[in-house]
């Protein structure tokens, strides 16, 4: 058993570090365009479904975030010369500007989201917790199956928000409601599905 512990710990120390690399090259080569456009997609869909307001609110919320950031990156930027690598470096650094920006456009999207599906989440969570309170009167057993699955579907899902966040292509508008319900539906099984006794 402790083998067994042992060899999913060095599984995930060796794709966190993959996926590190992943980033560290993503950075490095992915064209500003593509950054951009992706951007620009996020406003337009956030203007298209949810009006012109929510999507000027969470861009004022994110330019507050990064307004520091924005002027201290544009003195770096200013203080560099004009050779091949510095322009590169320039480059990079308004890259990484857009990524941020991007980053904390759909942080608070999610939080935009999260005002409507804490609810959700909560109901989710007291209904899987008194569907085991009636269970443990009842001679149903729990399933720890469905427990493990619930389990499993709550890192999952907690993965995919931090991938959506960072992947730098346009994503669907229903990512983020999705997102939500599947985390209400992981932390009902996996609250409903507890041992009886623990």
């Amino acid at each position: 058993m402790a083998r067994q512990e042992q060899k999913r710990g060095e599984w995930g120390s060796f794709f966190a570090v993959l996926l590190l690399i992943g980033l560290l090259a993503a950075w490095a080569l992915i064209p500003v365009r593509v950054i951009d456009a992706t951007w620009q997609a996020e406003q337009q869909q956030m203007t298209r479904w949810a009006g012109e307001g929510a999507n000027r609110w969470i861009v004022l919320q994110t330019a507050s975030a990064l307004s520091e950031t924005a002027k201290d990156a544009g003195k770096a930027a200013a203080s560099l010369s004009k050779s091949d690598i510095e322009r590169w470096l320039t480059d990079r650094i308004y890259a990484s500007l857009i990524w941020g920006n991007l980053i904390t456009y759909r942080s608070f999207t999610l939080l935009m989201w999260g005002l409507l599906g804490i609810p959700f989440v909560l109901a989710a969570s007291v209904d899987g917790f008194y569907l085991r309170e009636i269970r443990k009167t009842s001679f149903v057993s729990q399933s720890p199956i469905r427990h493990n699955i619930g389990i499993h579907l709550f890192k999952l899902v907690s993965l995919a928000i931090l991938v959506w966040l960072c992947i730098p292509v346009p994503m669907p508008f229903i990512a983020a409601p999705t997102v939500i319900c599947f985390l209400a539906l992981s932390l009902w099984l996996w609250v409903g599905h507890l041992q009886k006794r623990l």
